[in-house]
């Protein structure tokens, strides 16, 4: 499942992250979203998984600049490593997380922190860096915004 997110929707995801290394409830609520936005949880298992494959992609050298072949060897190797795997399956067990949570804000920062914990698993970030790095996605975001 690769949920197409928009510049808002990383906006008010990476807002929450940061309210969860803040560990401010008060700000997961108001960032809860309304009527016509994605439950908090939801949208943090899609951003997570977006993240998680970018860092993998990252740690294997995979590019969109590469050629074919070399491509698809890097792919393949991705797709062979335990590591990677294991993220797949966070990812979509996040997702399954997020169904069942529907609007629950506890469940939201759960998956929020269970994201943040695999960033730190290929970063070794502390929550300080993990604010650094949060810090510089948004900026990336508002960039391409």
């Amino acid at each position: 499942m690769d949920d197409e997110l928009t510049n808002d929707d990383h906006l008010r995801a990476l807002a929450a992250l940061e309210a969860v290394v803040q560990n401010n409830d008060g700000a997961l609520e108001v960032l809860a979203g309304g009527a016509h936005e994605r439950p908090l949880a939801a949208l943090l298992a899609a951003y997570g998984q977006h993240t998680l494959h970018r860092v993998l992609l990252a740690a294997f050298g995979i590019e969109a600049t590469m050629p074919p072949d070399e491509t698809g060897q890097r792919v393949a190797e991705l797709n062979g490593d335990p590591m990677a795997r294991i993220v797949f399956l966070l990812t979509d067990s996040l997702h399954h997380q997020a169904v069942l949570a529907a609007d629950d804000l506890v469940t939201a920062k759960r998956i929020g922190s269970s994201i943040l914990l695999a960033i730190h698993a290929f970063t070794d970030a502390d929550n300080q860096d993990a604010l650094t790095l949060l810090r510089a996605l948004r900026n990336e975001a508002l960039r391409a915004g």
